[in-house]
């Protein structure tokens, strides 16, 4: 009965696995049509200079683009059975682009030096524990023992 079940969840898991790298390959098709188009938009009407906000538009587009593909990235990794340094290293790597997608897009006279102060504590073990992570790696250590 015990092997039954686990047949099922495995094959279920597997189409839940395949199913979600079908939506993340839709959403990063859409982040990267909307990059390329606000791309295109700010260089077709540039003037004598690009204003700061539609610079910020652009990476804004494009981190979201990169995110989505780390994130269906990390998706192919359990759906093949990878784990350990590679799927955290991809996640880690989501968390960073995330906070500095929100750095590049925040306003700073409209926000807390609070918030501030939060994503640069994120950044900081963020990057220590990727830093961690690669130096466990070249030790030859394995995250799953």
């Amino acid at each position: 009965m015990k092997r039954i079940l686990d047949t099922a969840y495995h094959r279920f898991s597997h189409l839940v696995y395949t199913l979600l790298l079908i939506g993340m390959g839709l959403v990063i098709l859409i982040a990267t049509f909307s990059f390329l188009r606000v791309t295109v938009e700010v260089f077709l009407q540039a003037g004598p200079g690009v204003p700061y906000a539609r610079l910020q538009g652009i990476f804004d587009s494009l981190l979201g683009a990169v995110i989505a593909l780390e994130l269906a990235h990390s998706v192919h990794l359990m759906t093949t059975g990878r784990r350990g340094f590679g799927q955290v290293r991809v996640v880690l790597a989501i968390g960073i682009l995330a906070v500095v997608r929100k750095l590049i897009v925040i306003e700073l006279e409209a926000v807390s030096g609070g918030l501030l102060l939060g994503l640069a504590a994120a950044v900081v073990a963020l990057g220590g524990v990727y830093a961690l992570l690669v130096w466990l790696d070249r030790k030859g250590l394995d995250v799953d023992d």
